[in-house]
């Protein structure tokens, strides 16, 4: 019983292997620390950023346009899902929109994986958007905003393997793969939804 698991295991494990080649991750990873010995996490993707050092921040800076006020709702839609609003704030030199919530956007990117369009109103002008891929949150963000103490002793491992070397997309989701159930096909389905078929 226990060859045939270990089987379906490694047969079900093929698919990530094989699209780990093709898309890593969406993200660019990168770490700063200060003069006092304090570090800062950066994930981005193209102009949409995650901060973090205490806790995160989610921004991301259109291009060619002045923003409107505080207090907007953006429209945010993850691949072919019905458009959700997101509150942002604008930033002090008006160039950048921040999440109200930003562990709410972190875990709707986390769960959908794949692409999140933005549609945001410039100061003055008809609606504009903007695409970014979301695929493959790094570990040590999805750390940050794992809902349970067993979903992030889980990841640690994975994290900080992650800040060593760099993960395969098949890695990552054998590795995180227990976070969220026991079983292989709602591991697959997560790896799909993080972008990697």
């Amino acid at each position: 019983m226990k060859n045939l698991i270990a089987a379906i295991a490694i047969t079900l494990a093929l698919p990530f292997c094989t699209s780990a080649m093709a898309q890593h991750s969406a993200w660019s990873y990168s770490t700063k620390t200060d003069i006092e010995g304090k570090t800062t996490e950066y994930a981005t993707s193209d102009s949409l950023v995650i901060r973090c050092s205490r806790s995160c921040e989610v921004f991301f800076t259109p291009d060619r346009y002045a923003l409107v006020d505080n207090g907007y709702d953006v429209l945010v839609k993850f691949n072919d899902k019905p458009a959700k609003q997101y509150s942002v704030s604008r930033s002090a030199d008006s160039t950048a929109y921040f999440f109200s919530n930003p562990t709410s956007i972190l875990r709707a990117i986390r769960d959908n994986g794949g692409y999140m369009t933005v549609q945001y109103k410039p100061y003055e002008k008809t609606p504009d958007t903007v695409k970014y891929g979301v695929w493959n949150l790094p570990p040590t963000i999805l750390m940050r905003i794992a809902e349970t103490k067993v979903q992030k002793d889980a990841l640690k491992e994975a994290a900080s393997t992650f800040v060593k070397h760099e993960q395969t997309c098949a890695e990552l989701a054998i590795k995180v793969r227990d976070v969220y159930s026991k079983d292989w096909s709602a591991a697959f389905d997560m790896s799909k939804k993080e972008g990697c078929e």
